[in-house]
């Protein structure tokens, strides 16, 4: 589900999420709009692909979550903390 608004959401409206890269993984940015209809718009980037506008998806936030916290639990370095990131996709952060 696209959020009709995405182009017209203030700068609060987003939480920019960083892990970090290793041997075997590519550091990513993604940038996660807030739960709109079961969904969240995430834009990502990689470290192959910082020079370009991103890839837009619509995923079921527990989806992005559980791939975040695999990160996490795999010792990758993963900002902000993965508290605040749990609240953000709940929709807990006013």
């Amino acid at each position: 589900m696209t959020n009709p608004d995405f182009e017209w959401l203030g700068e609060n409206e987003f939480l920019s999420v960083r892990i970090g890269g290793g041997r075997t993984h590519r550091e990513r940015l993604l940038l996660i709009g807030r739960p709109y209809d079961g969904q969240v718009r995430v834009r990502e980037w990689d470290s192959d692909s910082w020079n370009t506008e991103g890839e837009d998806t619509d995923v079921d936030p527990a989806e992005i979550l559980a791939e975040i916290e695999t990160a996490y639990a795999s010792a990758l370095s993963v900002t902000p903390e993965i508290y605040q990131i749990r609240l953000w996709l709940t929709g807990q952060v006013g």
